[in-house]
């Protein structure tokens, strides 16, 4: 703008056309001191040389920290270690609860935190005074936009991570509406109406049918758990995301419908079983374990089934991978960990309790995990760990994978999920105890989980159906797509005696400890009950672990379904209970009904798929088969019955599940398809032609180069057969289009170990997964 300051401000300017369309910031730009009496500015590129250049917040009216102009690399360099230590800098971007009580008026306080328990909307007064507070604060952090950050139907694929969350940022400004001119001036504000809610366009978002093309209005409304926080200059707002009608159509409003069914049943059992009978509310607690893959960013943008699946169609194992247990917990690369530090700072900027990290079992494969917290703010933080992760990894020049089979032949990632149930006094339904009450709630709690684990076996096993996920259940690497409880072989044990007459204080949850008999080495303290790695639902102690989750998708829907089975559980005790069953007797005959659910032995052999079918358990080992049976008669009485989905809505999910599914596989074959096509099988013409003058020594290169062709052709056949039902269309994929895609992955490999190897076209998985070690 080049016009005259006066009193600091640029008046009546006209904007010039310096600034490039893909910078998005804007710069001050003195003149130089020949120029300075006519006291020209611009902002923008200026034509003529600076002698200073500075961010400007155009909310604040002032420069920000001046900043040198540099080109980027084309691949990003390794910026210096942060200056100040990241355990300074913890929870200073997040509006906490510590800060809302620091900074809000008591009484305003005091009724936020009460319709957190009681569900009421918060008075428009008090939504006037918490706007104008948290305005203020993410002022002081930096921010000049706000979000509404909510989680459409999107995840599942295998390669999305972050892309679980969707924002659109809006300017924190509005219309002085005080004004009497028609063009009325603006000025900075958050808009309390805006904070709590607003409306978007949802036309674009998977729906499975619940809203109409021409009906594209969905509205997203803060989830008050979930706090806000700053994130690049924006204050993030976690909503909940649903149509005009209030269908929900994203994976956060059933969590939170969840959250209500559980606190609901919880409140009632606890009154029927006389326990904690002075709580007021029941909250979900959520710790997960994200584990990923890191590779170098610029290996990344050459491998086509990286970019547009997540993971490789096709490559061969190099000839040391993760056989010899060497990666396991061994220091991480120099530039991983650098990775993992910068992540691990910003997290806990971000106000969340970054704790883990480590070096997993696979080349190239790492995990991060924080300490749990309530299961809704958890399963926000997952999302936004991505983010950060995948952010910080591109400024190294790195890339992360989600997907939960990257690469074939070595281990695959998950996201295990910590749950446990809690009530506002501080007793946890999953956890023994030493007196007799919280001894005596342990075991009821694991009678409703085994009764909705046993009772909707199949919905369970739906929260992690997806095609990345179809990969790794029951590949000896993580649980069986057969979902069972395991509470440990000693309560396994009580369980049998209670379903005998045997009163429910029977267990003795004690200790025991590991003595390395070695004079420098305490004995170190053991859990209750010894892990089950190959269970998908093992007890840990003071939670459950849910370990069949994917590492890709959102927590929030598996950590839903927990709730609501668990609720269910509740539901079915305490019905028993006001039926004039005793609590003993209604525990009793929960185990009684569900004691099939319940294995302690090991999930990975081979008999326990012909053990699980003779106890009537589904073994549901693909997602199809999975998928057609969320929307089942009997599903549908669950959710209404539970309050998290209508009919319409089961149905609705279960049709964004299935597209999903077969918009990845369909991605995936296409993605094969022009990977042989356009580099695999011209270098395996160029290679068959080097050995012209001496065939017999070109081996089993023509039959092996021919059988490409022919399997890929047979392929592209089949491909064109697919049916157009949903249902149909999925199966077929699985069951027809993916063996045959396998088919040609085994050649095409096959074919890598004979090709000259500056011919093969694409980054080998030994690249991939070693290339960024020092």
């Amino acid at each position: 703008v080049d016009g005259s300051e006066k009193d600091g401000r640029v008046n009546q300017g006209t904007l010039t056309t310096h600034i490039p369309a893909e910078t998005m910031d804007f710069f001050l730009c003195r003149a130089p001191a020949a120029k300075q009496d006519s006291e020209d500015v611009q902002v923008g590129c200026c034509s003529a040389p600076a002698t200073k250049v500075e961010r400007y917040d155009v909310l604040a009216e002032q420069p920000l920290l001046a900043q040198e102009e540099e080109e980027e690399d084309e691949f990003p360099q390794e910026e210096p270690e942060p200056e100040i230590d990241a355990l300074e800098w913890m929870s200073t971007a997040i509006f906490d609860n510590k800060t809302m009580q620091q900074r809000l008026p008591g009484a305003v306080y005091t009724r936020f935190k009460e319709a957190m328990v009681t569900g009421a909307p918060t008075n428009e007064e008090d939504q006037k005074v918490i706007a104008d507070v948290i305005f203020k604060w993410a002022r002081e952090q930096g921010a000049v936009n706000f979000a509404h950050w909510f989680f459409p139907m999107r995840g599942g694929g295998g390669a999305y991570g972050a892309m679980s969350g969707a924002i659109k940022m809006d300017t924190m400004i509005d219309l002085d509406w005080s004004s009497a001119e028609a063009t009325k001036p603006f000025r900075a504000i958050l808009p309390h109406e805006r904070l709590f809610a607003g409306e978007t366009d949802g036309s674009s978002f998977p729906n499975g049918g619940l809203r109409a093309t021409h009906r594209a209005a969905a509205f997203t409304t803060w989830d008050r758990s979930s706090p806000c926080f700053v994130l690049d200059g924006t204050l993030r707002i976690p909503c909940a995301f649903v149509t005009h009608l209030g269908a929900c159509i994203d994976d956060k409003t059933p969590l939170l419908r969840s959250n209500d069914a559980l606190n609901k049943q919880g409140l009632r059992l606890l009154k029927n079983i006389k326990i904690s009978t002075d709580a007021k509310a029941i909250h979900s607690f959520l710790g997960w374990e994200q584990e990923f893959f890191v590779i170098r960013a610029d290996l990344y943008r050459k491998r086509p089934d990286l970019v547009n699946c997540g993971r490789t169609l096709i490559g061969k194992l190099p000839r040391r991978h993760q056989q010899g247990e060497l990666n396991y917990f061994a220091p991480p690369p120099d530039q991983v960990q650098t990775l993992l530090n910068r992540a691990q700072a910003a997290m806990l900027r971000l106000g969340v309790p970054m704790a883990v990290l480590h070096n997993e079992v696979a080349c190239a494969q790492h995990e991060m995990s924080p300490i749990y917290c309530h299961s809704s703010f958890s399963c926000d933080n997952n999302v936004l760990f991505m983010e950060v992760l995948e952010r910080e990894a591109e400024k190294l020049g790195l890339h992360v994978l989600f997907h939960e089979k990257p690469f074939a032949g070595i281990n695959g990632s998950g996201k295990h999920n910590n749950w446990s149930v809690g009530t506002d006094t501080g007793l946890n339904f999953f956890h023994p105890g030493k007196e007799d009450p919280a001894r005596t709630l342990f075991v009821t709690a694991i009678a409703c989980l085994a009764h909705g684990l046993c009772q909707h076996n199949e919905v369970v096993r739906c929260c992690v159906a997806h095609a990345g996920n179809d990969h790794r259940l029951g590949a000896q690497e993580a649980p069986p797509a057969i979902i069972s409880l395991y509470p440990g072989t000693g309560f396994e044990a009580h369980v049998d005696a209670i379903i005998k007459g045997a009163p429910l204080l029977g267990y003795k949850a004690e200790k025991a400890s590991a003595d390395p008999r070695a004079s420098a080495a305490m004995p170190a303290v053991c859990g209750v009950e010894d892990r089950n790695r190959t269970a998908p639902f093992p007890f840990c102690g003071n939670r459950f672990e849910f370990r069949a989750v994917g590492s890709s998708q959102s927590c929030a829907f598996p950590i839903a379904i927990c709730n609501t089975i668990m609720a269910s559980g509740m539901a079915a005790l305490s019905s028993l209970i006001e039926s004039g069953t005793s609590h003993r007797d209604a525990v009793a005959k929960l185990f009684k009904q569900n004691r099939h659910v319940i294995f302690t032995g090991n999930g990975y052999s081979s008999e326990w798929p012909k053990e699980a079918k003779k106890r009537g358990l589904p073994n549901l080992n693909t997602t199809p088969l999975a998928l057609a049976t969320f929307n089942s008669k009997k599903a549908k009485a669950l959710f209404s019955e539970m309050g998290i989905f209508t009919p319409e809505e089961c149905d609705a999910r279960a049709e964004a599940l299935l597209e999903n599914y077969s918009t990845t596989l369909g991605v995936e074959v296409s993605t094969l398809i022009q990977m042989v096509e356009s580099g695999i099988l011209p270098a395996c013409v160029t290679d068959l032609a080097t050995y012209e003058a001496l065939p017999g020594l070109a081996g089993e290169r023509k039959g092996t180069y021919s059988s490409i062709k022919t399997e890929v052709d047979k392929l592209k056949g089949l491909l064109a057969k697919k049916p157009r039902d949903l249902q149909k269309e999925a199966t077929y994929l699985c069951d027809v289009i993916r063996p045959q895609m396998l088919a040609v992955r085994k050649l095409v490999d096959k074919a890598e170990g004979l090709l000259d190897k500056n011919l093969y076209p694409y980054p080998t998985y030994e690249e991939l997964i070693y290339a960024h070690h020092s």
